[in-house]
């Protein structure tokens, strides 16, 4: 059985297939929801962090203390109510995982904002 060839526009060039590449350009209010809150998350992760050292009355100094692992349950805690919240669908496992990499990445970069000399 022969196909059609397909339609030609006005002047003679097939039309242009959509692609996902200017869907991923311009992200969505949803992504746009869980990348804020996950760069906040991490802020607040890393104050968090400078507050309890400033208790026990040692400085901000050093690397970042916290894990990739801890990421993950910062984020557990914080998005999925919000999104709830939010009338929006529950986070999925690549969601979260991004969540958890940009919450780690700003509270790494928090902490490094605020590092202070470590007593001699």
């Amino acid at each position: 059985m022969k196909r059609a060839a397909p339609s030609r526009g006005a002047e003679g060039a097939l039309p242009e297939p959509a692609t996902d590449r200017d869907s991923a350009a311009q992200p969505t209010e949803r992504q746009q929801f869980i990348e804020q809150s996950a760069t906040a998350v991490g802020q607040a992760w890393a104050e968090r962090w400078r507050q309890d050292l400033h208790r026990e009355g040692r400085p901000t100094a050093g690397g970042w203390p916290g894990t990739l692992r801890e990421a993950r349950t910062q984020v557990e805690i914080a998005l999925p109510g919000e999104l709830l919240r939010r009338k929006m669908p529950a986070i999925t496992g690549v969601e979260r995982e991004l969540a958890a990499r940009t919450a780690y990445a700003s509270a790494r970069d928090e902490w490094r904002r605020h590092l202070e000399p470590e007593a001699p």
